[in-house]
């Protein structure tokens, strides 16, 4: 092929910039996955679900990413990363998107399903494209740097979807609440009855002492019993009053941030002292006030599936399947990419379309390699345990702390931020660990020592710390997991030959069945016992996948024997 870029001996950069669009189809990848986490609250209440539906919405999409992975990672292998990858972020995106034009469980449940199979090939068409493109002296940082995009991801959606929720839900909308605003109006009437019976007038000590919801409740009260007429009209009036119903501090209610942001301000226009009472009401009344944030999370949706557009148009536009064949690529880059990397056994596909012969995956070496089953035992735990902080940490944090939106989207956040440091620094680690101490030991220290740090953070959980401590127990957790994420990718890259797509996404499968039984297990076992016996479980997982990394040996290469002798 002739050299388009130029007689330069100096080799260019084109495999940085695949990286890059690599990169950011991580980083959509695990904001899709994830957003709806965040959203779990305005969902659940819109689309009037429990949260045993929505536990079983969360294992829906590791179920299908999971059992996916190998027929996906085979097809990349097969037809190439190039078309194939494109697909890949097109469909899961537009999944995600319809989550947005979702009517009640069964439908949300369609389309994480779906969303999850859509998924399912991005992380082995990746491990494989790394593979490829990357040198094999820094296969490690490249694999840590992929997967950096998708936990920068994850890191994001948190602040990100709160953020876009409100934004979704501007000044203008009304705040007075309607028949399917005002929940379990029975019990609102009961509990209201109650605190009639204990309304004392307002003094000089009322008007001081912080807000709490025992406080409104009387308040509320005394105002229905003199208006009279409807419950709802008389919450309208309440939050159409001219006045704030916030007289004094404010700590003790979990009031979202935008109501005690407008409450800093000198004076405040009528919409926004009803923005202000609604927030104050819902927080009051958390089981009996619809959230006016629940119209937000529709649009936010729509908005990150139609990102996908954009991202698998530049994908396509920058990535070839073979440097071979790119034409920015010149003779010095192809050559640097070649050195030290075996010679294939089988020609890859090219990019004109037409795909060339590929044996199928090699299945028996696979089910026969006591290695690599112990790497999927390793994925398979520490899934069950780090997926935790992108299911039910959410929950937890509103259930036992009552920590508001925003704020609880930057204590879910801050963990996974956290995390990032652990990616790229157990990226670096694990090439330097080959270096000094071969490549068994090398590739699986990084993995180990995260696993068995991870466990005993959850473990520290069962102090009972305050939740901001508890975040950085939570960053712990993050950051030993990413600290082996790299290590394990160039694991898959070290063994797979020319399947590293199909072995790859072999062991993302065990791995994500363990993701798929996590929220299941975790939401049972919160239901009926409590937070401290599921933070007991994610440490236990975790200590099995610390154990199960002694074994694991990337020295060992998973090709069929005769085609293993011909290399």
């Amino acid at each position: 092929m002739p050299n388009e870029v130029g007689d330069s001996t100096k080799p260019t950069r084109v495999r940085y910039l695949v990286l890059g669009v690599t990169f950011a189809m991580a980083f959509l990848l695990y904001l899709h996955r994830f957003c709806m986490s965040y959203a779990q609250t305005y969902i659940r209440e819109d689309l009037s679900i429990s949260n045993d539906d929505l536990s079983f919405c969360f294992s829906a999409f590791f179920l299908t990413y999971a059992l996916a992975q190998v027929p996906s990672g085979w097809m990349s292998d097969r037809f190439g990363a190039r078309i194939m990858l494109t697909i890949y972020i097109l469909v899961w995106s537009f999944f995600t998107a319809m989550m947005g034009m979702t009517a009640g469980v069964v439908s949300l449940l369609a389309v994480r399903l779906l969303a999850g199979i859509g998924q399912a090939g991005a992380y082995p068409t990746a491990a494989s494209l790394i593979g490829k493109w990357i040198p094999m002296s820094s296969r490690g940082t490249a694999s840590a740097f992929v997967s950096w995009g998708g936990r920068l991801g994850s890191g994001l959606a948190p602040v990100l979807t709160a953020g876009l929720i409100v934004f979704f839900v501007p000044l203008d909308t009304s705040p007075l609440l309607t028949e399917e605003t005002l929940l379990d109006e029975t019990a609102f009437v009961e509990k209201l009855d109650k605190a009639a019976l204990n309304v004392v007038p307002p003094d000089e000590n009322t008007q001081s002492s912080p807000l709490n919801a025992d406080q409104l409740w009387c308040e509320t009260a005394a105002f229905l019993s003199k208006h009279g007429g409807s419950h709802i009209a008389g919450l309208n009036e309440l939050i159409e009053s001219e006045d704030t119903l916030v007289h004094g501090p404010i700590e003790g209610l979990p009031i979202e941030r935008e109501a005690r942001t407008l409450l800093k301000q000198d004076s405040l226009t009528q919409a926004e002292i009803s923005r202000v009472n609604r927030l104050v009401l819902e927080a009051a009344f958390p089981e009996s006030i619809g959230k006016l944030y629940v119209q937000g999370w529709r649009p936010v949706m729509f908005t990150y599936g139609a990102c996908g557009i954009f991202v698998a148009a530049a994908f396509y536009f920058v990535f070839r399947n073979r440097p071979a064949t790119h034409p920015w690529c010149n003779d010095e880059e192809r050559a640097l990419i070649r050195a030290g990397q075996p010679a294939p056994a089988t020609a890859p596909p090219d990019d004109s379309g037409t795909p060339k012969k590929l044996d199928k995956p090699p299945l028996r070496e696979m089910v026969t390699s006591r290695s690599l089953w112990l790497m999927c035992v390793s994925q398979w735990g520490s899934n069950v345990g780090w997926v935790f902080l992108v299911t039910w940490l959410p929950r937890f944090l509103l259930e036992e702390h009552s920590v508001p939106l925003v704020e609880r989207g930057w204590m879910c956040a801050i963990p996974l931020w956290i995390g990032w440091c652990g990616m790229l620094l157990g990226g670096r680690a694990t090439d330097i660990a080959v270096q000094r101490i071969g490549l068994k030991r090398g590739r699986v220290l990084p993995m180990m020592v995260g696993r068995f740090l991870a466990g005993s953070a959850y473990l520290l959980c069962l102090l009972h710390p305050s939740p901001w401590t508890l975040t950085v127990l939570f960053g712990i957790v993050a950051f030993s997991t990413d600290l082996g994420s790299a290590s394990g990718w160039a694991y898959k890259q070290d063994v797979g030959g020319n399947h590293v797509a199909s072995i790859h996404g072999w062991a993302n499968m065990w791995g994500n069945l363990g993701a798929t039984i996590s929220p299941l297990l975790l939401n049972l076992i919160v239901k009926h016992y409590d937070w401290d016996i599921a933070f007991l479980i994610c440490a236990g997982a975790f200590f099995i996948a610390g154990f199960a990394c002694l074994g694991i040996d990337a020295s060992i290469p998973i090709e069929p024997k005769a085609k293993r002798q011909s290399m």
